[in-house]
């Protein structure tokens, strides 16, 4: 702004008149340059603190999203773990002839873990500053934050403490279990213990309150979501808003062309080793490798996994389609272990050898191709990628890996 006002000119000489004129538009030009350089400054601050508010609040409502979203998943997973545990149950005369994929999704879902725990390090966030609440200045949605996450913990405490929540194989009982199988390998010898364990009565009662179970899940799911709703109307925020605010969020570095992508990326680490191959032709070549120690060998056993498929930029995102080929290798080659040790090292070499042959017969035989669609973004350099994976199975999270180009 570019505002000029007429200044008196007090090198000439003044008659009394004059003198109080010049005084008086002195005084007046003084005030009003006040008052343009604090009001313009007070103007971009309430500016500034009303952006920070409505960051804050799509911060909150995301978070509502994602608790909402983690209900919704843990439905799904409720359903599918029931379904395959009714299956082994009706199946239980045949088991050996059962996948060790579904025979692991069993005895997994019947074990004991850290519990339900929600991220709250959007909810401390919140509680801690008290700009936030002066920012957003919304008594009605400050009031609806406070409701979600009070509610948000009792459930927490419920779902961590209620029976029909808790699974039924403890800790220590999984101990018991671990002693049972060969190599201590509960979920490669699932099917010895599901014989009994699917007859057990804590495992029944479990079973039988799954459908409950789910059913909560779906029903916090829904009142979440309406929460979340209900704080985008009360702000004034916009399913497009609260995408955009997401994605520029989400990322760094600019989405990568086609051309960029061509080539070898990797992402390596001691114990594991990440390669895809882009080529010129629209296929490309994955090959993972997993370096795995045991206490009762001394190097590493290697297990390799080698995947084929072609790809394309669909709009922004990445596709890549799975063709239903699969090599999976287990090398011991490179293994030493003390005589006393040969049984154990044999009997877990066996066992692994026939789980990655079951993996690879079960993906040869799919009748659908795996599709996995992700978002690619290019760092400044140029040698760094970015890739945020989203799954088509609804209860796995996107995932984000970081692959850098081959030398």
């Amino acid at each position: 702004m570019n505002i000029k006002f007429k200044m008196p000119k007090f090198g000439r000489k003044l008659t009394k008149g004059t003198f109080w004129k010049e005084l008086f538009l002195t005084f007046i030009a003084t005030t009003i340059s006040i008052i343009l350089t604090f009001g313009t400054a007070h103007l971009i601050e309430n500016k500034q603190k009303k952006n920070a508010g409505r960051q804050s609040a799509m911060m909150i409502i995301h978070d509502m999203d994602q608790s909402a979203e983690m209900m919704r998943k843990m439905a799904k997973m409720e359903d599918n773990s029931y379904e395959a545990s009714k299956y082994v149950v009706d199946h239980l005369d045949n088991i050996d002839a059962i996948s060790i994929d579904t025979l692991g999704m069993v005895i997994n879902y019947l074990l004991r873990g850290e519990g339900l725990q929600f991220n709250d390090s959007k909810e401390k966030v919140f509680h801690s500053s008290q700009d936030s609440w002066k920012n957003i200045d919304n008594a009605n949605f400050i009031d609806l934050v406070q409701d979600f996450y009070y509610e948000r913990q009792l459930y927490e405490k419920e779902f961590n403490s209620d029976i029909r929540f808790i699974e039924p194989i403890s800790r220590e009982k999984q101990y018991e279990l671990m002693l049972k199988v060969p190599n201590y390998d509960i979920v490669g010898g699932a099917n010895i213990l599901l014989k009994d364990l699917l007859k057990d009565e804590r495992v029944m009662f479990f079973l039988l309150y799954s459908s409950a179970r789910s059913r909560a899940y779906l029903a916090l799911a829904d009142e979440w979501k309406m929460m979340s709703d209900k704080g985008k109307f009360i702000m004034g925020i916009t399913d497009e808003e609260l995408n955009h605010y997401l994605e520029m969020n989400r990322h760094s570095g600019k989405l990568i062309k086609e051309r960029q992508l061509i080539g070898k990326w990797e992402n390596k680490s001691e114990n594991r080793q990440f390669e895809v191959d882009f080529l010129k032709d629209h296929t490309f070549v994955s090959h993972n490798q997993y370096f795995i120690n045991n206490p009762f060998y001394s190097g590493h056993v290697i297990t390799s996994n080698t995947m084929k498929g072609t790809w394309e930029f669909v709009g922004d995102s990445l596709v890549r389609t799975y063709d239903n080929y699969l090599e999976y290798d287990i090398d011991d080659s490179q293994i030493t272990y003390t005589p006393e040790m040969k049984d154990s090292v044999k009997s877990y070499i066996a066992n692994s050898k026939k789980m990655a042959s079951s993996i690879t017969n079960d993906f040869k035989q799919k009748n659908n191709k795996v599709i996995q669609t992700a978002a690619v973004y290019l760092d400044i350099t140029g040698e760094k990628i970015e890739i945020n994976l989203s799954h088509a199975d609804e209860i796995m999270d996107a995932t984000t890996m970081y692959m850098v180009r081959a030398k």
